[in-house]
């Protein structure tokens, strides 16, 4: 995620026509290179070999108008369903360090300070189970980051098939190991595992909007529509606007590529994109919060967050 000052024009400008980090610039300036040749062909054409005098082109800017009205429409679509995808990415983490932190309040109020060992697993767990998921959405776990109760764990969790589920059953079947000693009532054991079952809730929410992308037919038809829009805007113009014609177009076709551009970047918000969620900061907020609640210290170091280029991951 960009971190950045609202009040800074100069960086968002630059930022804004690919200067920065914003979204993925390569591809867009690849797309702008296209659409520039493309155009200056079409006016150096109509102006030294096809002349309006030699060949007629009727193509009226109005039905431009009128097109460009019905692709303005399909991209706002487009844009919305692809944010609504990384908002609900963003509101599932968020409810996931909620949900972390009323887990170990509920462990903090039933387990007595000197209880330090059972203490340390739930909180080495509930960090775990943060970093596990993050790893699991990026296709990358760093086990070294991880907090381990024991060596047989650790071993189970680096062969597991899915650690973060893993990781919950962990949880739950402390939890019950604690209601059979006597330290959780029924109450307490209930409202426990709501939490654990509420933070595997979250798990399938990510992986739902990791594994479900946009229908291709969405995608390709936009990107249908878009090329065939920039091959028929400089044949239109470029009587009445001249060699004026490359700039226009170059800047309309800007703002449409551009559009599908940051569509295409947000619509998977899990990974390390320059607009992706920061779940390495968010996994470490989880950890931090966890053992200060419960009063213990962790045996491995809180990652140090990462901030390249301004980009928070």
């Amino acid at each position: 995620m960009i971190i950045y000052n609202t009040k800074d024009w100069r960086k968002i400008f630059l930022s804004a026509f690919g200067f920065g980090s914003a979204y993925n610039a390569k591809e867009l300036f690849q797309i702008q290179a296209f659409i520039l040749a493309y155009c200056l062909l079409v006016v150096y054409l109509r102006h030294y070999h096809y002349p309006p005098e030699r060949l007629s082109i009727q193509l009226d800017p109005t039905f431009l108008s009128l097109v460009g009205v019905i692709l303005g429409l399909s991209l706002v679509f487009r844009v919305n369903s692809s944010y609504e995808r990384w908002w609900e990415g963003r509101k599932q983490w968020g409810a996931l360090v909620n949900h972390s932190r009323t887990l170990a309040a509920y462990f903090h109020a039933v387990l007595p300070e000197r209880y330090q060992t059972n203490r340390h697993y739930v909180a080495a767990h509930i960090a775990n189970f943060a970093y596990a998921l993050k790893g699991h959405l990026r296709a990358k776990i760093n086990w070294e980051i991880f907090d381990y109760p024991n060596e047989k764990e650790k071993k189970d969790m680096q062969q597991a098939g899915h650690p973060p589920y893993q990781v919950a059953s962990y949880l739950f079947k402390k939890t019950e190991e604690l209601f059979r000693s006597g330290l959780l009532c029924e109450a307490d054991k209930i409202n426990i595992k709501q939490q654990i079952q509420a933070m595997i809730d979250v798990l399938g929410a990510c992986e739902r909007i990791k594994n479900t992308p946009i229908p291709f037919s969405h995608t390709s038809f936009i990107k249908t529509f878009i090329i065939f829009y920039a091959f028929f805007l400089p044949i239109g113009l470029v009587d009445k606007f001249g060699w004026y014609t490359v700039p226009a177009v170059f800047l309309i076709s800007y703002a449409l590529a551009g559009v599908e551009v940051i569509s295409e970047e947000i619509e998977q918000p899990f990974g390390t994109d320059a607009n992706d969620l920061p779940l390495r900061h968010l996994s470490n907020v989880i950890k931090q919060n966890t053992y200060d609640l419960l009063q213990v210290s962790s045996q491995t170091s809180l990652p140090v967050a990462i901030i390249r280029d301004g980009v928070l991951i």
